[in-house]
């Protein structure tokens, strides 16, 4: 399974606390609270990301929440815990269309007057540049303060120092009267496109969390007990019963106790097709009814629900860091420092030269701007967050940014077969006993059942009975089950579990997966079991080779059935007959010769394999063993979803490496240019803010992903 070089064992690393930081500008201040957060004592591990304008801590039980608010505050900084962060984006979004509006206005008055003469229109523009530099632009001078002063130098310190030092020149040229060219212009276009760069950076970070926030907010705000009462959804307590009306969203997790329906999930899991519900079934908070009325009671409720799990898996995805995106953060840590000594290198090497002061400082001032590292802090945390939630719009839930990487080296993709490319609902095809009367074993065998986890057990639920005494349970892996029902001892399973199987029940040629029973260490009768495939196992199979995968079918059951599944799939290669052990000794087996594996299961058995593959995938119909060891996280149950999942992860990696790539070499084109004086700093403002903006539409196409899921 891939791994975070970085990343800790969030399970047993005690609370997890959330803070909305506001007032974070670029990357560089994200790191400051970051770096700052994981100093305090106690803290296990601390992720704060930019571009969704959140932190993840990780810590100890001691930690006082406000003694790390207040760290976050003497920062410069705000961190609300309880806050809405749709809200506090928006409220973002809005002070900044406040500021740069008017300063797109002045920029645009200041500019025409380079080519229009007004009487007194120096004085005109310089006061419109005053309003500009220190209003629209006042964000820039408090952060880029408040960086100084803590020794850490980001993008507000290049913008405010520039806008600063070409509205300082400007003033003192035109109070003296002297001969020289004035900067107010440079000035106000900085201001005006530097945030007019940060506005597009807000409304894209907004939107790309709409997939998130859907998924918070689908689950109705009202409940309607089974008695009549209704009570807000927070109220909900484990164990309550309340009515599902038709057309109505489950208030949360629970089981049904009354009706029958079918249940919408698409927006939930991204499942395409409604499923029917009964007595018994089990349902998620948030999918939506169809046609029946149903009376469900509560099994998990708040942040137990499996949307709130979801929704945690997300974010955590979200917060973390690609491998990719260290380089970067290296990077972006020593760029500014470099980039203000090359300005003053610039500035000193021209008056060597004989420059006019003007000219110097225009370069010197071009410098500054044009490398804002907007773009650099933009390209990885910007692509993750809109390719993270695009995949749980389709259902898959990615654990974490480092899964990217994976996918991009997976040659080789595994499948289990049962619950992942069949239906997971076996069904008893055909009973035969040695004395005709399978009526008595296969009670025995039910109930036996009952008590496992194996997908192969629900073949015999209709025959269990509810009232039998089950002792001395035990789980023999990859053979079958032994324990004592009502007394009587037995076992179901495979031939290795008995010392001796009759021939007449050996030798049966029956279509299925074949299941011995015995009250003894011989068998007395055997089960014949079958599974259906999905019926988009085949496509999900033909989309993987697409990609250029080799597709393995790894299967506990008889080779003859395994090998009936694969022709019908498709699937060459073919490891059947294979203990829990053995699949993962498989696995390993195939990355020793050199495979970047994907594990794709669902089961128990399937959680070592999980676990040891480059890449483990879980089926969302499986055991929670398998989700918590795997990557990628299927909620559709269709096995379409991983074809999605690893093509959407490739999809947003090369995004990533386009906006590092143009990043850099943005950087590469322009600081030359500026440093010889073929760019004025209004040039490099706008160049700085398309840069940006070339970031954040490349990102967004993300967006538009297409499903193969979507019939």
């Amino acid at each position: 399974m891939a791994v975070d070089a970085s990343a800790v064992n969030h399970e047993s690393a005690g609370k997890r606390t959330q803070f909305i930081i506001e007032g974070m500008t670029c990357t560089a201040c994200a790191a400051r609270v970051e770096d700052a957060l994981m100093q305090v004592r106690g803290v296990r591990d601390a992720r704060v990301n930019f571009a969704t304008a959140t932190s993840l801590i990780w810590h100890d039980q001691t930690v006082d929440r406000t003694a790390m608010r207040e760290l976050v505050a003497s920062l410069g900084f705000r961190a609300v815990e309880d806050g809405d962060r749709a809200e506090i984006q928006a409220a973002t979004e809005t002070s900044l269309a406040r500021r740069t509006i008017p300063a797109l206005c002045i920029a645009v008055v200041a500019l025409v007057t380079m080519f229009v003469e007004f009487p007194r229109g120096d004085w005109v523009v310089a006061v419109l540049a005053t309003i500009s530099v220190w209003w629209s632009g006042w964000t820039f001078h408090h952060s880029a303060r408040l960086q100084i002063l803590q020794r850490s130098l980001a993008m507000d310190t290049l913008v405010s120092l520039g806008t600063l030092t070409a509205w300082s020149w400007s003033a003192v040229v035109l109070i003296s009267g002297a001969d020289r060219t004035l900067h107010f212009e440079g000035a106000t276009a900085i201001v005006a496109f530097v945030l007019l760069g940060k506005w597009w950076e807000a409304r894209a970070m907004r939107s790309s969390g709409d997939s998130l926030r859907a998924l918070a907010d689908v689950t109705p705000k009202q409940v309607h007990l089974r008695d009549g009462t209704e009570l807000p959804v927070q109220d909900l307590e484990v164990g309550m019963k309340f009515v599902v009306a038709p057309g109505e969203r489950v208030a949360t997790d629970g089981r049904v106790i009354e009706g029958t329906s079918e249940v919408d999930a698409s927006q939930t899991s991204g499942e395409s097709s409604p499923v029917d519900v009964a007595l018994g079934a089990m349902i998620a908070g948030g999918v939506l009814n169809g046609s029946g009325a149903l009376v469900v009671e509560a099994t998990a409720v708040g942040e137990d629900t499996e949307i709130a799990r979801v929704a945690r898996l997300v974010e955590d995805a979200q917060a973390g860091k690609a491998p990719i995106q260290r380089l970067a953060d290296r990077l972006a840590a020593i760029f500014v420092p470099v980039v203000m000594v090359l300005a003053a290198g610039t500035l000193v090497v021209r008056v060597i030269l004989g420059h006019e002061v003007s000219d110097v400082l225009t370069a010197a001032i071009a410098v500054l701007i044009v490398s804002c590292p907007c773009a650099l802090g933009l390209a990885t945390p910007l692509a993750v967050l809109v390719g993270t939630g695009r995949a749980a719009q389709l259902g898959v839930i990615v654990a974490g940014a480092h899964i990217l990487d994976s996918t991009r080296s997976v040659d080789t993709v595994v499948f289990d077969k049962t619950g992942t490319l069949t239906k997971g609902q076996p069904t008893v095809s055909e009973v035969v006993a040695l004395d005709n009367d399978s009526s008595l074993l296969m009670s025995l065998a039910g109930s036996l059942e009952s008590r496992s986890e194996h997908p192969v057990a629900r073949a015999f639920t209709q025959f269990s009975d509810e009232h039998a005494v089950v002792t001395n349970f035990v789980n023999h892996p990859g053979q079958g089950i032994t324990g004592t029902v009502d007394g009587e001892t037995i076992r179901v399973g495979k031939r290795a579990l008995f010392e001796d199987v009759p021939s007449s029940l050996l030798n049966l040629d029956i279509s299925g997966t074949k299941i011995f029973l015995g009250r003894g260490a011989i068998a007395e009768a055997a089960v014949f079991v079958r599974d259906e495939l999905r019926p988009t196992s085949a496509e999900a199979i033909s989309a993987l080779r697409d990609l250029g995968l080799e597709v393995v079918l790894l299967s506990g059951d008889s080779r003859e059935v395994a090998e009936d599944v694969a022709a019908d799939l498709g699937i060459d290669k073919v490891i059947a007959e294979v203990l829990p052990e053995e699949k993962r000794d498989q696995v390993a087996a195939m990355q020793a010769d050199g495979q970047c594996v994907a594990m794709v299961g669902d089961g128990i058995n399937d959680t070592p394999a999980l676990a040891i593959a480059d890449l483990g995938i879980a089926m969302q119909s499986g055991t929670d063993a398998a989700r918590n060891t795997a990557d990628l996280t299927i909620m559709t149950n269709d096995p379409r979803a991983v074809a999605d999942g690893i093509a959407l992860s490739r999809r947003t990696l090369r995004v990533i490496k386009v906006n590092l790539a143009w990043a850099f070499s943005y950087n590469v084109v322009a600081l030359p240019l500026a440093m010889t004086g073929s760019l004025a700093p209004t040039q490099a403002a706008i160049a700085m803010a398309l840069s940006s903006f070339f970031v954040v539409t490349n990102s967004l196409r993300l967006r538009r992903f297409s499903s193969l899921c979507t019939d």
